[in-house]
């Protein structure tokens, strides 16, 4: 049988399921405790269960990420603590985040594309999004995609790209209408002539495009 987990902060309610909450080096109870989320209870039998409890004993609501302001300073500072295989960019255009009402769980940096074949004045990268591992299945990322394409919109893009890993689905970006244009070679910085140390994986990546209709 599978159980229901709740956790509250600051009048927000997290319910989550045994498959959700993981386990060995997945389980994601004790960085949302971290966080500042108090378990209050761990054996509710249903989902419904289990909110019905946050709401009625707690006076609780959904949890609901929203978004905070953020300088590129502070996002890199993220990227660079929870970013599974990339360190922080050197610029940006813009910079967002998404907190809890409390804390940071995730940001996006938005710049001009790193490939200058993609450079042509009208294209936005999405150069990076990193979202605390404990939120990743409350729809954070698509969240931040959706905001930079709003941003872009209003900035005057036409098109937003980005890059992920061969091996993850792209689920968020595709929920927020992005399509698979490609796959990339990847590869290497490092030169003969300009020796350098590559501070991200080299292998194939996925390229992600978004049309703007302006």
């Amino acid at each position: 049988m599978e159980y229901y987990w709740v956790f509250i902060k600051n009048g927000m309610y997290l319910v989550l399921s045994d498959e959700e909450l993981g386990d060995g080096e997945t389980l994601i109870r004790f960085p949302l405790e971290e966080d500042g989320f108090e378990l209050v209870w761990d054996s509710a039998f249903t989902k419904d269960e289990a909110e019905r409890y946050a709401r009625e004993f707690y006076c609780a609501r959904k949890f609901e990420a929203i978004p905070v302001p953020i300088t590129l300073k502070d996002a890199c500072a993220f990227i660079n603590k929870h970013h599974r295989h990339h360190v922080a960019p050197q610029g940006h255009k813009f910079s967002l985040a998404i907190g809890d009402g409390q804390d940071v769980i995730g940001v996006a940096i938005a710049g001009r594309p790193v490939s200058r074949y993609q450079d042509d004045g009208t294209t936005l990268e999405i150069t990076r999004c990193c979202v605390k591992t404990q939120y990743r299945n409350r729809h954070v990322c698509s969240q931040l995609y959706a905001a930079v394409r709003r941003i872009a919109k209003e900035m005057g893009y036409h098109r937003v790209i980005t890059y992920t890993l061969e091996s993850e689905s792209g689920g968020s970006l595709k929920a927020c209408g992005f399509h698979l244009k490609r796959i990339s070679d990847g590869g290497s910085w490092n030169s003969r002539s300009r020796k350098r140390v590559d501070k991200h994986p080299v292998g194939e990546k996925k390229v992600w495009e978004m049309q703007i209709s302006l």
